[in-house]
């Protein structure tokens, strides 16, 4: 579809297509790229003003501009985007390769993030209070970093990164509490 016949209708699809793609709060982009565009609505920066009334209304007749924005971008970025996952394969094969687990996790989540895989979870809460075993803390973990779906062998390494984080915290504990042998032996027999 050519550029909107009314320039500031266009601009203002291109305003909104650049707050979404920046991750902006919807009613900040909304009503900036309205008064952007030169629109003067009643009581600015008020509640519910008629900035963002009148922006809402705006919005809805220059979506389908918007939507085509974002078809553009990702067509654009596919190609990208799988060059980065391909060369995020191969680090994550070499630091499996090399036992680097924090290399692996890190890889994962960028390939998560890149994928936008797990974007529709970012709002929910991840409970660890239901996890049952070990394996269900694992899988919870590589969830709350966007793996939707994580295979067992990550989630085997998810469990000794968190082993090994949790003990490295004990120590730090440890070290700073400045424990005696027996009162460290007491607090280990508290948490079994």
């Amino acid at each position: 579809m050519p550029a909107l016949k009314n320039p500031r209708h266009e601009r203002f699809a291109q305003l909104i297509f650049e707050g979404i793609t920046n991750g902006e709060a919807k009613p900040y982009y909304q009503q900036r790229a309205y008064l952007a565009v030169g629109y003067t609505p009643k009581d600015v920066g008020k509640r519910n003003g008629s900035a963002q009334a009148a922006s809402s209304r705006l919005l809805s007749r220059v979506m389908q501009r918007v939507r085509e924005f974002q078809a553009q971008a990702a067509k654009h970025t596919h190609e990208s985007a799988d060059k980065i996952v391909r060369e995020l394969n191969e680090v994550l094969t070499e630091a499996r390769a090399d036992k680097a687990h924090s290399a692996a996790v890190s890889a994962i989540a960028t390939k998560a993030k890149i994928l936008n895989i797990g974007a529709e979870q970012s709002n929910q809460q991840i409970n660890f209070a239901t996890a049952h075993s070990k394996r269900d803390i694992g899988e919870r973990l590589l969830q709350a970093v966007g793996y939707r779906e994580p295979d067992d062998v990550s989630i085997q390494q998810a469990i000794a990164l968190n082993d090994k984080f949790v003990s490295d915290l004990e120590e730090l504990a440890r070290q700073a509490q400045g424990l005696t042998l027996e009162q460290l032996e007491e607090q280990d027999e508290r948490w079994r």
